[in-house]
Formats: C-alpha cells, sequence, structure tokens
C-alpha cells in the first residue's frame, strides 16, 4: 500500500496568532498535529517545539533507548517510537517552565500516526483534545477519544453527549504535553484499506463543524485531498472560526496483499505513561545529547526585561560604583584595590553529590546498634574520600526560598560548578530511592542551603543514601 497526504494550517477569522502546528516525515508516513495552549506566544512555542522534538527523537532515538524507557510491557519497541518521542517533548516543555516561570501553563495537544506500507497498519498516539478521523465506504469514524473533563463526566454518567455544546467547560482537557513532567499516551493500532481517507485535526476543526458536515466534505472532496482540506478548513472559518485549524488529510491510494497482523494488535487502546523516575532520568540524559539537534527561539514573553529585575540593576548599579571608584582612584593617585575586594567577591558552590561505596553502606546496614551506626556515618563523612564516591545522573533543584533565583541540571562525576546570588536556598534531590544525608544524620529529601559571598566558590559535599536499605 502507499499513501498520499496534504496538510494546512489556518489562523481562523478571529484570531491574530496561529497556536497550531504540523510535522510531516514522508519518508517514515510519520505525521503529526499539534495545538499549543498556554496564552499568547507560549501556545505558539509549545506546539512548534513539540513537532520539533518528536521529529528530530523519532529519528534519532535507537531501539535501547526506547526500551530502556517504556519497558516496553511486551509491545513491540519499535512501534513505540513515537510514543517516545512525545515523552520526550514532554519532557522538554516542562523543563522549560520550570527554568522560565512566565511559562508556566504552557503545553499543547497531539495526535501523531505512523503508517506502515508492508503491514497495511496505522499506529494512532494521542494527547489531548485533536484528533483522527477515519472515513470508509461512507462512514465517519472518530478513531481517537478527546481527554477532556467533558469526557470524564459522560464516562462517569455524571453528563449526557447532548449537553456538551452548551457546557462551560468544552475547552478544559484532563492531559497535554508539557504541563506536567510526566505524560500518558494513548496508542492504538488500526488496519486500512484501500479507499479510506484519514483526517488528523486540531480542535479548531470539530469545535465549529459537526462530524455530519465533515463526512459530507470528506465524501464530496475524496478524490482530491488539496480541496478536501481547503473545504474543512473555509467551512470551520466560514463557521465563526474563533480558533486556530490545522488538518492533515491522508488517503490509502493503492492495495496489495499485506503481511498479517498479530492477535489482538488491532483496535485495542494501551495508555503508555513516564511516570517513574528511572525514565524521567533517562529522558533529561536524552534529551541533553539530542540537545544539539533542536533549534529554537525561545519567545521573548519567557524572559524578563532587564529593568524588571532588581538582581541585574543592582549588578549595573555596583558595576557603574566600581567603575568610579577606579577612575578616583587613579587621579588622586591612591593606591588602587583588588577587584574582588570592591565588588565583594563571588557567591555560589561546587556541589559534589556522592554515594557510599558498597562495603562501608554494607558495614553501616549491618550495624544494629544505632550508636554504632552515627559513629560509622560520622567517621563517613570525615573520611568521604575514602568511604565514598561521586554519584552521577542526579537530578538537582535548588531553588531561592524568598526570591526567583534557581538552578535545575543534573550530577556528574566531578563537583557541579553552580553560581547564584547569595541567599538562602532550598536543595532538592532526586535518585532512584536515595535520600540526603544531612548534618544531624537524617535522611531527607531537601536541605536549607545559604550561599554567601566569598573569595571563591564553596565546595559543598551532600551524601546520598538508599532511603529503604537506611531504614531497615
Amino acid at each position: 500500500m502507499k499513501i498520499s497526504y496534504y496538510a494546512k494550517t489556518d489562523v481562523g477569522a478571529v484570531r491574530t496568532e496561529n497556536q497550531d502546528f504540523y510535522g510531516i516525515n514522508p519518508d517514515k508516513n510519520f505525521f503529526i498535529v499539534c495545538d499549543g495552549m498556554g496564552g499568547g506566544a507560549a501556545g505558539g512555542f509549545a506546539s512548534r517545539a513539540a513537532v520539533e522534538v518528536m521529529l528530530k527523537s523519532f529519528d534519532k532515538l535507537t531501539l535501547d533507548n526506547i526500551k530502556a524507557i517504556t519497558g516496553n510491557g511486551g509491545l513491540n519497541v519499535e512501534n513505540l517510537r513515537p510514543a517516545v518521542s512525545i515523552m520526550l517533548a514532554n519532557r522538554y516543555l516542562n523543563n522549560l517552565t520550570l527554568k522560565y516561570p512566565k511559562l508556566k501553563g504552557m503545553g499543547t495537544t497531539t495526535v501523531a500516526t505512523k503508517f506502515e506500507p508492508e503491514t497495511g497498519l496505522l499506529r494512532v498516539y494521542h494527547t489531548g483534545d485533536s484528533r483522527l478521523y477515519r472515513f470508509r465506504a461512507g462512514v465517519l469514524d472518530l478513531l481517537t477519544k478527546d481527554h477532556s473533563k467533558i469526557n470524564e463526566l459522560i464516562d462517569a454518567g455524571k453528563m449526557k453527549e447532548q449537553d456538551v455544546k452548551s457546557a462551560e467547560i468544552q475547552s478544559m482537557i484532563t492531559r497535554a504535553v508539557g504541563t506536567e513532567p510526566t505524560v500518558k499516551v494513548d496508542y492504538v493500532t488500526y488496519e486500512v484499506k484501500e479507499g479510506d481517507c484519514y483526517v488528523i485535526c486540531s480542535d479548531g476543526l470539530n469545535s465549529e463543524i459537526n462530524d455530519n458536515v465533515i463526512k459530507d466534505i470528506i465524501e464530496k472532496n475524496i478524490s482530491d485531498l488539496i480541496s478536501l482540506t481547503n473545504n474543512l478548513i473555509a467551512q470551520a472559518n466560514n463557521a465563526g472560526g474563533r480558533d486556530n485549524t490545522t488538518v492533515i488529510a491522508l488517503k490509502i491510494e493503492t492495495d496489495r496483499q499485506t503481511t498479517q497482523s498479530q492477535p489482538g494488535s488491532i483496535n485495542r487502546v494501551v495508555t503508555l505513561s513516564d511516570n517513574s523516575q528511572r525514565q524521567q532520568l533517562l529522558e533529561d540524559k536524552l534529551l541533553s545529547s539530542f540537545a544539539k539537534f533542536f533549534v529554537f527561539t525561545l519567545p521573548k514573553e519567557a524572559k524578563d526585561s532587564i529593568l524588571k529585575k532588581p538582581f541585574i540593576i543592582a549588578i549595573f548599579i555596583a558595576a557603574l560604583a566600581v567603575c568610579l571608584v577606579l577612575i578616583y582612584s587613579h587621579y588622586s593617585k591612591e593606591e588602587s584595590k583588588d577587584f574582588t575586594e570592591i565588588t565583594g567577591k563571588v557567591s555560589g558552590i561546587l556541589l559534589d553529590i556522592r554515594e557510599l561505596k558498597k562495603g562501608q553502606l554494607d558495614t553501616i546496614n549491618a550495624s544494629t546498634d544505632k550508636v554504632s551506626k552515627l559513629e560509622l556515618l560520622q567517621e563517613t563523612v570525615k573520611q568521604e574520600n575514602e568511604y565514598t564516591t561521586p554519584l552521577p545522573e542526579v537530578q538537582v533543584l535548588i531553588e531561592q526560598v524568598d526570591g526567583p533565583n534557581k538552578f535545575i541540571g543534573i550530577s556528574e562525576l566531578s563537583p557541579i560548578i553552580i553560581k547564584l546570588p547569595a541567599g538562602i536556598y532550598k536543595l532538592s534531590l532526586k535518585y532512584l530511592d536515595f535520600k540526603i544525608l544531612d548534618d544531624n544524620y537524617n535522611l531527607v529529601d531537601s536541605l536549607q542551603l545559604p550561599i554567601e559571598l566569598s573569595e571563591s566558590l564553596k565546595p559543598k559535599m551532600v551524601i546520598m543514601l538508599p532511603g529503604e536499605k537506611e531504614n531497615k
């Protein structure tokens, strides 16, 4: 079999910015529609960035990468490639909202399809309320189910389908890419037939025209995908066009004998999730290795104006004061001062995250006496080079208690150089079931971290222990 396609996106009749975006990998028959959310530039950026990450990740992921993240659960690993690309897009967008708080709430819906000519199968991956329709033999079927509050209420018997149009929560979705650290992706496979027509669309289409109108337009224009797509969008605009509308129309053109599908693999929805901490760490690591392939321009709204940042203004004033002092010192022929004396030196830490060597950990776990265990922990801290080893791939989050400053990163074998303004911060570390050993030798999730001005960055060593083992 082979597939033909045509895609188009339109801003609509009301809005001034298009927050929809679509992507196509024609060589792999991979098609994506994303509908951004979060307002203004953030929504438009979310959909564009999600498509970019999905397309690039789709090409770069190895089978080992995919299996490590999903664990596959008995599913074919290659078939999960698009789902993992959606998970990576989710992680990328959510990480940006942590780094740039003004982007908080940014996200996007997505429908992605992958057509396999050799098997005659269409694989569908879906999060949010964008849709996939199939027109076959005069019948229009909706192949995706909106992840929306309305659908939840209908499923629970608390709302009837005829009440949907008048509901005030029509736009409230329950899943999106980028709004949370993890995302659930519905995955389902359909057999295609010669003459099938598929329409992937953002909700700008179905929110303006009902399924009967969509069916009539497809039926009248099925021989010309360009006319079909243009007529669907035009009809949505004529009906109000209150939202952006994106349509990718696909048609199965020829038929030949195909490979038989695996029993039970058709029409069964599987929900994939990346809710484990290990998965998230692997996603961050993969994103870091793929970063050079992503090319984005952040919306200017993401960053604060320099004039709105007191810390930047303070630095500017301090620098101006330094210049004035230097000029005065030069002309008065007084003894010049070292730059660090004038500016107040530097602030930050060299963060060294370590774990116990196995022998020392076994010795501590074997001790049943609390006093002995405490003495062993004290000795471990004093002799860290002998009893501990660097712990890489730990998620690091440092947040200022009464301020906007923040650091997010991943630990390595060498200490992390972290430069932050002086102040009181909260240090949180995430790595499997490990906990932080605090100054009182208790296992905790976070520490208070004072950062002060000094001659150089102060070293800060943190030891992590497996929480469950230590509590036994």
